[in-house]
Formats: C-alpha cells, sequence, structure tokens
C-alpha cells in the first residue's frame, strides 16, 4: 500500500487515542526536522492532552497498552489458526511485551516535561482563552528568539517520548503486516461497508492512490460500527467542498483490534 494514501477513521474511543497521538508524535517529529517552531508547539500541546488527560481526553498510555495487549490476543488466535506463522508471530509478541513494560511508568518524564515547560503552556493558554495582556500576540517575537536554542527544550522531550513513538510505530506497522486490504469500488462516489456482525472492530482505514488524493478526493464516513456509509468528496482551492458523482475505487482495512 506503499502508493496509496492512509485515511483512519476510529471506530472506538481506544483507537481515537491511538490515532490523537500517533498523529501528534508525527507531528511532533516533522516539525523538529523542518525547524518549524509553532508547527512543533501546536503539537507539543497536542500530546501534553493526549498524555495528561486534558482537553476530555483520558491518559493515553494505558490506551496503549491495552492496545497492544489486545493485538498479543489477536497474534495468538492467528498463530492457532496458521501454524506456519507461529515462529514470526512470537517474535512479535515478545516485542509487544517489550513495549508494554517500558511504558509501564506511565512516560513520567515526557509528562512532567510537557506539564512545567513555561512555553507550551503559555502557547497552550493563549489557545484557550482571550488573552487580553497581550501575550498572545508576542508569541512569534518570543518563538524567533527560543528557537536559536531549542535543543535544550526539544531534545530532552524527544528523548523521553522515544519508548511511546516505539510502540506507537510498532502498532501502527502491526495493523499493515497482520490485517488484510480489499478492494470496493463506491459507485457514484458512495459505498456502503458492513463489517461482520460476529467480529468487533476498532479501526477502519481507507486507501486512496496519491494521484487522487492529489486532485482533492477526500473520503468521509458516517453511520456506526455495524453499517458505515462512504462518500468521497473533493475539496479544491478556493472552492466549496462538492460530492464525487462518477466511480470510485478505494482500498479498504478493518483492523479488529481496539473495539
Amino acid at each position: 500500500m506503499s502508493e496509496m494514501v492512509q485515511f483512519s477513521f476510529a471506530l472506538s474511543p481506544r483507537m481515537r487515542s491511538f490515532i490523537e497521538v500517533r498523529d501528534a508524535l508525527a507531528c511532533l517529529e516533522s516539525a523538529l526536522v523542518t525547524q518549524n517552531s509553532l508547527y512543533w508547539l501546536h503539537a507539543a500541546c497536542d500530546l501534553r492532552a493526549s498524555l495528561l488527560g486534558d482537553q476530555g481526553r483520558k491518559p493515553v498510555q494505558p490506551e496503549i497498552i491495552g492496545l497492544l495487549q489486545d493485538m498479543e490476543t489477536y497474534l495468538n488466535k492467528v498463530a492457532k489458526d496458521l501454524p506456519h506463522y507461529s515462529v514470526r508471530i512470537q517474535a512479535t509478541c515478545d516485542n509487544i511485551t517489550n513495549h508494554i513494560e517500558k511504558l509501564h511508568d506511565g512516560m513520567r518524564e515526557a509528562c512532567q516535561l510537557l506539564s512545567d515547560d513555561a512555553l507550551i503552556n503559555a502557547h497552550l493558554n493563549s489557545q484557550k482563552k482571550h488573552d487580553w495582556l497581550g501575550h498572545k500576540m508576542c508569541m512569534e517575537q518570543i518563538l524567533k528568539t527560543f528557537w536559536k536554542n531549542s535543543d535544550d527544550r526539544t531534545t530532552p522531550l524527544h528523548h523521553a517520548l522515544v519508548p511511546l513513538s516505539d510502540a506507537v510505530n510498532t502498532l501502527d506497522s502491526m495493523f499493515n503486516d497482520f490485517v488484510s486490504w480489499s478492494n470496493h469500488i463506491a459507485e457514484g462516489g458512495v459505498g456502503q461497508i458492513s463489517p461482520d456482525r460476529k467480529s468487533s472492530f476498532g479501526l477502519l482505514v481507507i486507501g486512496l492512490p496519491e494521484e487522487d488524493v492529489s486532485r482533492g478526493i477526500i473520503p468521509d464516513i458516517s453511520g456506526n460500527r455495524l453499517a458505515i456509509r462512504i462518500r468521497f468528496q473533493q475539496w479544491l482551492p478556493g472552492q466549496e467542498a462538492k460530492d464525487v458523482s462518477e466511480d470510485q475505487p478505494y482500498a479498504m482495512m478493518l483492523v479488529p483490534v481496539g473495539h
């Protein structure tokens, strides 16, 4: 699926927590590589909400551990059905156990850094309320100077986040390794997904060809976990979203963990 752009849709609160922290970690890493200070701050605030359980979220560490345990249970079932994969699956399960052990301290150091950092807290507060004293207006000037010595702030946090990042990346890759894709066509830009009622799923992933996404084609879903309606829209610059009326091919993956 390397030629596909993947869109993740959570079908459970636990999987939603996973997607939020996965995307925040990716944004944080991208911002560090590109040295985009404002982008880095946005991602740090998003991670703070996930790790500390702010803004109506649950702390993500127990959710990730639960997903790892769900994946281990699923893989053990696969090993019983497909014994010739048992050696590979056992190695994967050992890796899962290692990740769980590293997460059991609750990511204390990363939480402390995100909780105490004055710049992160100031940026977070500027997004949550009106700042009549004008601190929000000064953020751009502050960042230009602060970012000249950004390593003192970014390096300890990125180092502290390594166990969480490794666990999240492992989970994300296992979804692709052990869950199969299926190909479909949305006639007239609309389709229906009816998951097997005998199984439970926590994540729906839609894959679209990169060239379609470059033309502004985006999937949208509605409904519930038993009957999912998918439709495709086109987002063009300076225009309102419009429904796709022609047939749209797509790939689909339903992940049977995290439900």
